[in-house]
């Protein structure tokens, strides 16, 4: 690794460090669920290490509980997470150039944050001659700092809460704490009055579908929030700066 190369990793794992109590609440939250189900110490481990997809595992621990079919909570955890489908477009156009296995280990370990902040920081994709030229693939680096810092938050705050759920109580609202402090992470990021549209969009749609099964309340969400953000988008090629 280059020292231009270490540097922007490092801006991209302190970027991340900066949401690191919403990320830790989260993962704390998602290891107290999995401590408190069917699942065994080391099925709880296991899944929090190689699943590392909060919303995945909250959606199939009820599914798991109740015997249903593998496929069931395949399906289930696929539809809940449609929205990485969304973040891989955005992100295809930046390493297309990059061999398919890279390109797969940086999508898996890409969650909503990572993505966020990058595209913060580069909106804009190079041109084939400009990522060919790219030989120190600094933007790969700098999105490998973003993804190394939140998967060791989250990691930590669910092994914490997966061996030490029986000394947290309900009392302490975790879920609320976390939805409070994402939404605090969020809010800065609403700069534009798209973006602005777009949040309150997903959230009337999120609460006003909140019946429906499998979570689908929350891909109805993103969708809506999608169209809407691009209809009212006034910058150029709809691309945030």
């Amino acid at each position: 690794m280059t020292p231009e190369q270490k540097q922007v990793f490092v801006d991209g794992f302190k970027e991340m460090s900066r949401s690191g109590v919403t990320t830790l609440i989260w993962g704390l939250v998602t290891g107290i669920a999995m401590a408190k189900s069917t699942l065994t110490l080391h099925e709880a481990l296991a899944m929090s290490l190689f699943v590392y997809a909060g919303v995945s595992q909250l959606a199939a621990l009820p599914l798991i509980a109740a015997g249903l079919p593998v496929w069931m909570i395949l399906v289930t955890s696929f539809v809940v997470n449609l929205r990485f489908v969304i973040f891989s477009i955005g992100l295809q156009a930046h390493f297309s150039y990059l061999p398919i296995w890279r390109r797969v280990l940086l999508g898996y370990f890409t969650p909503d944050f990572s993505y966020l902040f990058f595209i913060r920081r580069y909106p804009t994709p190079q041109t084939t001659a400009q990522q060919h030229a790219n030989t120190a693939h600094l933007q790969t680096y700098y999105l490998m700092g973003l993804q190394f810092a939140n998967w060791v938050l989250w990691q930590i705050g669910s092994i914490t809460g997966i061996l030490f759920a029986s000394q947290i109580p309900n009392s302490w609202g975790l879920e609320f704490a976390g939805a409070i402090a994402l939404v605090v992470i969020i809010a800065p990021m609403l700069d534009r009055a798209s973006a602005r549209w777009a949040a309150v969009t997903a959230g009337a749609v999120a609460v006003m579908t909140y019946g429906l099964p499998f979570r689908l309340n929350i891909v109805l969400a993103i969708i809506a929030a999608i169209v809407v953000g691009m209809k009212t988008d006034k910058s150029p090629k709809g691309l945030i700066p």
